[in-house]
């Protein structure tokens, strides 16, 4: 495996982490103590999970698509 595959397999990791725990909020699961780790509101923190899963999408966009060697 190469480490381009690795670090993509990581963002993947993180993207996917990042969407179940919004889906989970979403359907009800209560996420207080996520909040509270956080120090964030639900607000804030839905805020921050669509930026961290886009900005790793976005990541993940650059690497796959780059020259650089494999």
């Amino acid at each position: 495996m190469t480490s381009k595959m690795m670090v993509l397999s990581g963002l993947h990791a993180v993207t996917v982490a990042f969407l179940a725990v919004l889906a989970l909020s979403a359907t009800g699961l209560p996420v207080g103590w996520l909040l509270r780790l956080f120090h964030m509101s639900f607000s804030e923190f839905r805020g921050f999970s669509f930026f961290v899963v886009f900005a790793t999408m976005w990541l993940m966009h650059a690497i796959a698509t780059s020259d650089s060697a494999p």
